[in-house]
């Protein structure tokens, strides 16, 4: 049985609320905390001036949340979400192939509790998820 527009559409406001979900949440989970954030971006990738790193990255998940709430800006936010997802997912997969060795993760909130497999498997989700979008926003402009 093929979906209906209306279920289409409920599916895309679904994805959109999920990305703006996960964005806020953990971009305002390391602001909040941000000490903790810094702590393991120095543990990760031993920067002499980590503050930027750990302010920017947040900054830049929130900004990537707002970014998903306005139609003019949706475009905008699902290429920052592919960007952040795929550095994400890329990051998670070098971890569980033994690059970084014992890494913490950084990933704030409850979703730091995740094991690194469980990582991949919801980062992989959304990259799909971000991709999904994308491919509707092409196609809705291609319909007259």
């Amino acid at each position: 049985m093929k979906p209906t527009d209306f279920q289409k559409q409920h599916l895309i406001k679904l994805a959109y609320a999920l990305l703006i979900l996960l964005w806020s949440y953990t971009g305002l989970s390391k602001l909040i905390d941000n000490a903790a954030f810094e702590k393991q971006v120095t543990t990760l990738i031993s920067a002499e001036h980590p503050k930027p790193i750990s302010i920017g990255i947040p900054l830049l998940e929130v900004l990537t949340a707002f970014s998903l709430v306005w139609h003019r800006t949706r475009k905008l936010g699902l290429y920052l979400s592919l960007l952040l997802m795929a550095a994400f997912t890329t990051y998670v997969s070098l971890v569980i192939a033994g690059y970084f060795g014992p890494a913490p993760c950084s990933c704030g909130g409850i979703i730091s509790a995740l094991g690194w497999k469980s990582h991949l498997l919801i980062n992989i989700t959304f990259l799909c998820l971000v991709l999904y979008l994308l491919y509707t926003k092409k196609t809705e402009r291609r319909q007259p």
